[in-house]
């Protein structure tokens, strides 16, 4: 049998999974998923852009020493390309020109100037692979079926209807996609007065204002339908781009290994969570998974040119990246003694968040202050723009750690119950039975024992064993688990404690794991069935959120609109009460 029915059989399954969740609702699932369309319209002229921006780099023999070129370079344009389209929109809306069509001149001019870079690619390619015969390795990647299937049939789900831990969708309603519709209707990006998020840097919200003026100049009253789906399945494709990028790592792993990470990167039931929702958390992944491996091998401008490119579209994409992607990365160069590339990376990675600090500055200056270009971060020191003292200390004490996590001691018991005792980091025995049991609720609270997440008993082992590993392999190792030390610290450090913005350490876990399977043969058959186990179980998510599998168990509003805030559907004439619904 020769390899390209992989292909064929990962699709037939993704199906597959996709029918034993939603049943009866396949359709409708499938019928929202065309809005994809849409989001291969920022998607597909963001990678031929991005093709153009890396052809130097084919030049120079980049990829040259990499595992897999053509499949590397692919992803890294698609993030290149996505982050120059941002940019882009941030410069049309600065302009006051996110109306009448001006934003379809983007993707227009990307695919004008990316056809030709996009050809030689094309022509390139080893086609002559897909002939080969068809090997048990090459089916490691069949679990990865029912995390898929799962994305696909989460972003079939209205905004704000799934996933209780995120308070189902609330941050979407609240700024993900409600700036995108602000700045679409009025022509501008300039920061919302009363909604503070709009102040922080959007890369990714960026992103969803194109498919909304797109859709808007259109689609006509369609643009609410087609934004909301499209920005989710935008989403959920950049994410699997993140667990694509992890798997393609640009150091020595075995076929096993890159499945490994490529499995447990993306069946994690975090990143099916936030990869179905309309965030910007899938963009840090992919953003972080490029940036930790280049800084691996890095070497050269070069390298640190693209390197710090990455870093600073992370940082523009949510300000944790900044200590959770930016840190590690410098880590990981100060070990390395990359001097050189050291102050490349930081001077590239200033100039591509300059635009987002400088917006700040614009919009926050006041005849005592210049500017504050982290506004509303560290607002009674740099600046409070509009705001009283009062507001800057509810913004503070908002987005500080709860205060019986105040003390260090207490910090590291909210590390244990937000990673190993979380289940959305990995299900326990607990988590299982609430599964299986669910229409039961809650009930007791269970022993941590039997609350902890199955994966960290091969993880954890996994990470030591590659101290192991012969010299070379080792010393990456250290790298990646110096790189997860700084994100663990940071994390106690600079964030509010939530289990989500941990999820960047995913990274330098799944290339340990991947690490460990050339370690010993045995490693490899553990980690490839665990990860391979908890992909499977990500069938069961949306059973407790949404009372899904094997068909639905109630009115599922999965193809409509419903509860969005009133400015969402001020167009809409007599709203019903029930959930809307348009036909795509």
């Amino acid at each position: 049998m020769q390899r390209w029915w992989l292909p064929v059989f990962l699709c037939a399954g993704v199906l597959l999974c996709a029918w034993i969740i939603s049943g009866s609702l396949l359709g409708e699932v499938l019928t929202t998923a065309m809005n994809v369309i849409w989001a291969l319209l920022v998607l597909l002229p963001a990678t031929m852009l991005g093709l153009l921006c890396t052809a130097p780099l084919v030049r120079r023999q980049a990829f040259f020493n990499m595992p897999h070129p053509n499949l590397y370079r692919l992803v890294l344009s698609a993030a290149l390309g996505l982050g120059a389209l941002s940019l882009g929109m941030l410069l049309t809306g600065s302009l006051h020109l996110l109306t009448a069509g001006v934003p379809l001149l983007l993707p227009l001019i990307s695919v004008a100037v990316g056809y030709v870079p996009t050809r030689t690619f094309l022509r390139s390619l080893p086609w002559r692979r897909f002939s080969a015969p068809l090997t048990r390795k090459d089916l490691l990647i069949l679990p990865a079926c029912v995390p898929l299937a799962l994305l696909l049939v989460a972003c079939a789900f209205p905004a704000g209807t799934l996933w209780n831990s995120e308070g189902r969708g609330y941050d979407v309603l609240e700024y993900h996609l409600e700036l995108p519709r602000v700045f679409s209707r009025t022509g501008s990006s300039a920061p919302v007065h009363g909604n503070i998020y709009s102040w922080m840097p959007l890369n990714t919200e960026m992103l969803y204002t194109l498919i909304a003026c797109v859709a808007r100049s259109t689609a006509g009253l369609g643009y609410l339908y087609a934004t909301v789906y499209s920005a989710q399945l935008l989403h959920a494709l950049i994410t699997i781009l993140a667990a694509a990028a992890i798997a393609l790592a640009p150091i020595t792993l075995s076929a096993t290994g890159r499945a490994v990470a490529f499995l447990l990167t993306l069946g994690t039931p975090w990143t099916l969570i936030i990869g179905s929702l309309a965030y910007n958390d899938g963009a840090v992944l992919l953003y972080g998974a490029l940036s930790l491996g280049l800084a691996l091998v890095a070497t050269g401008p070069a390298a640190a040119l693209v390197l710090g490119i990455l870093v600073g579209l992370a940082v523009g994409t949510k300000m944790t990246a900044g200590v959770m992607v930016a840190l590690p990365v410098a880590g990981i160069l100060l070990a390395r003694r990359r001097w050189r590339e050291m102050a490349l990376v930081v001077v590239a990675a200033t100039v591509l968040y300059a635009p987002w600090a400088v917006r700040s500055m614009v919009c926050s200056h006041t005849a005592t202050s210049l500017g504050n270009p982290v506004f509303p971060i560290a607002a009674q020191t740099l600046g409070m723009d509009h705001w009283t003292l009062h507001l800057a200390q509810r913004f503070d004490r908002g987005h500080a750690p709860p205060a019986r996590y105040s003390a260090w001691p207490t910090r590291f018991i909210a590390l244990a119950r937000q990673t190993v005792l979380d289940s959305q980091w990995s299900p326990g025995i607990a988590t299982v039975h609430r599964w299986l049991a669910w229409r039961g609720g809650a009930g007791k609270p269970w022993p941590w024992p039997l609350r902890f997440g199955f994966i960290w008993l091969f993880i954890l082992p996994a990470a030591a064993l590659t101290l192991f590993l012969p010299r070379g392999p080792r010393r990456i190792a250290l790298l990646l688990l110096l790189a997860l030390g700084v994100q663990v610290a940071c994390w106690l450090a600079f964030t509010q404690l939530q289990s989500r913005f941990m999820l960047p350490a995913i990274l330098p876990l799944a290339l340990l794991a991947a690490m460990a399977c050339d370690a010993r043969p045995w490693a490899a058959i553990a980690l490839a069935a665990a990860v391979g186990v908890q992909a499977v179980l990500c069938i069961f998510l949306l059973l407790p959120q949404a009372g899904l599998l094997f068909g639905p168990t109630g009115y599922l509003p999965i193809g409509g609109l419903p509860r969005l805030p009133e400015e969402w559907v001020a167009y809409v004439p007599n709203r019903p009460a029930a959930p809307l619904h348009f036909p795509p």
